[in-house]
């Protein structure tokens, strides 16, 4: 099943929330990507049908192995293209160029921005 970049920004950012803390909720990854809370619920079903999320009772949820995986690659590549960005030499933020960073690596998940 191919996996859109919606799909893949919320594996990034419920890999992210699980880094600071271990109790993910929906309205953690809401307040993280700006969306409401029915949204988050729908793609939650959507990923835990791809057998790429675990929800509990009580709408925390969790990664499974495969979830994690993507993530993590997608996390390895966010990271690289923050490093590079600022050598383009355009004016650009911290937070401007995570957020990019974030968009590119969803839209273009087959690359790999760490050998760049």
């Amino acid at each position: 099943m191919k996996l859109t970049s919606s799909h893949l920004k919320y594996l990034l950012a419920i890999y992210e929330i699980a880094k600071e803390t271990p109790e993910v909720s929906s309205s953690g990854i809401a307040r993280k990507l700006s969306v409401s809370k029915p949204s988050v619920s729908t793609m939650l079903v959507s990923l835990q049908e791809r057998g790429f999320l675990v929800k509990e009772r009580y709408g925390k949820v969790h990664l499974t192995d495969s979830g994690h995986q993507i993530a993590r690659r997608i996390s390895e590549n966010v990271d690289a293209l923050v490093d590079n960005l600022p050598k383009t030499g355009l004016a650009l933020t911290s937070g401007e160029i995570h957020a990019i960073a974030c968009i590119v690596a969803a839209e273009m998940p087959d690359k790999n921005f760490t050998s760049v």
